[in-house]
């Protein structure tokens, strides 16, 4: 601890734990489950539930761990990610970039225009901004970026995606502010599985940060997050509010519609500008006035898989219905084609050493074949769980030609069982036979060539 940090322990010794959490959680070697643990407690004051995760902050913290689209780490890339809008919504929405370069000194300022912006591609934080040349203090803002350059964000709250961003600086044009107001409005849209439902506007940022946030139809929200909401003054419905929340919506589904995504954008007088996506407001640790709001924010957020994989609950579950009272266990198994599940098998019978099979399409009709062991003497009932668990698999099996996703029907969530690709090693006869073609027209090759 530096001495100013020491100073402020001794002021108030209750200080010393939450800090002695937070270095801990920084520690390379600490597993992220733990970290984010370490972190949420001492900065929340309690216990992270990552088991049954129901507010905003904690569903934000289990999707820290658990949803892992590798195309994020191009999303909060601040260079990557503007070719990428660019393509979908346009290039006039993206912010120009004059040039992009791995250290400070690599870049010719004097070939700067008078007005910029220099910013790191990698974390949150690290840039200069350049009103004026005749007095940019080229110093402060070399030392500002180096320091960020040499720093990988990760660590700091454990947001995976920005783990193997490339550490760079851009230099993009300068947005002047709103010559009415003398402020520069940044709109933020979250997304929930696709969906745009709120806006947070935030302004005065250099001088007294404010924030308020609105639904869609502009009626200020009865909670704001961190920073205050200036009573006395009213944000305008912006002109380009529509389109702003289709972009963001847009820009969602092409993600896939992840359970919480902010898109934030400038509104100004010659047009909308993208400025970034984010997927852990806050870092999945903010605070809210009133407090209640994190869990109504909370309820907004679908889990991809409805909970959690085969925790300490799936595991007390299994053994106490399979294997302690000998109760007959199903296994439900899905078949999965590049994201689309085409079917599901059933395994019951097993603690009688009678392994029976039965196949059902999606509506849980009784398929007509057996695939190498018999049906069951009596049809497996629809699990209660069904559409949770074919949603599931369908987002564990994007881009994979072929993968069967097991589950078992829980007490409260589908639990996570297994991912199969080559079910009975591929030598698994079919009963009629013209089935092992059906199933066969289902996997496209044509990429795997």
């Amino acid at each position: 601890m530096n001495a100013k940090t020491l100073v402020n322990v001794a002021k108030d010794p209750k200080t010393l734990v939450p800090k002695l959490k937070t270095r801990v959680a920084r520690m390379h070697f600490v597993p992220d489950e733990v970290a984010l643990k370490l972190l949420y407690s001492a900065r929340m004051g309690k216990r992270l539930n990552l088991d049954n995760p129901t507010t905003f902050n904690e569903k934000l913290q289990w999707l820290k761990l658990h949803d892992r689209n590798p195309l994020y780490t191009t999303l909060v890339d601040k260079y990557a990610v503007k070719q990428w809008v660019a393509e979908r919504i346009g290039e006039e929405y993206v912010i120009p970039t004059y040039g992009v370069w791995k250290s400070f000194d690599e870049i010719d300022l004097d070939a700067l225009p008078e007005q910029f912006v220099l910013k790191c591609t990698h974390d949150s934080g690290g840039l200069a901004i350049c009103r004026d040349r005749a007095h940019f203090d080229e110093k402060a803002a070399k030392e500002r970026i180096e320091r960020s350059l040499r720093r990988n964000y990760y660590w700091s709250k454990r947001e995976w995606p920005y783990k193997n961003v490339p550490p760079r600086v851009i230099a993009e044009q300068y947005l002047e502010p709103d010559p009415m107001t003398g402020d520069l409005f940044d709109y933020k849209v979250f997304t929930f599985g696709g969906r745009a439902c709120c806006v947070q506007v935030d302004y005065e940022r250099f001088t007294n940060h404010r924030r308020t946030l609105n639904e869609r139809e502009w009626e200020r929200l009865p909670f704001t997050t961190r920073y205050s909401t200036d009573p006395l003054r009213e944000i305008s419905r912006p002109d380009e509010l529509d389109r702003l929340f289709g972009f963001a919506e847009e820009l969602a589904r092409e993600v896939g519609a992840p359970a919480n995504l902010r898109v934030d954008f400038y509104c100004r007088d010659e047009g909308m500008k993208f400025g970034e996506m984010i997927f852990y407001h806050g870092t999945g640790l903010g605070e809210f006035i009133p407090d209640k709001w994190d869990g109504v924010l909370g309820s907004w957020v679908d889990l991809p898989w409805g909970g959690v994989f085969v925790a300490k609950e799936a595991a007390i579950w299994l053994k106490n219905t399979a294997f302690c009272n000998s109760t007959e266990l199903t296994d439900y198994k899905f078949m999965s084609f590049d994201g689309e599940v085409r079917c599901v098998f059933t395994c019951t019978s097993r603690a009688k050493n009678d392994l029976r099979v039965d196949f059902f399409d999606l509506s849980w009709n009784h398929l007509p074949f057996e695939r190498h062991y018999p049906n069951a003497d009596v049809v497996p009932s629809r699990p209660k769980s069904l559409d949770s668990m074919i949603k599931a698999a369908e987002t564990l099996s994007k881009n994979i030609p072929f993968v069967r996703v097991d589950f078992y029907d829980g007490p409260h969530r589908p639990l996570f069982g297994e991912m199969t690709f080559y079910p009975g090693a591929g030598f698994e006869e079919f009963a009629p036979e013209y089935w092992d073609e059906v199933f066969g027209s289902w996997i496209t090759l044509n990429s795997m060539i």
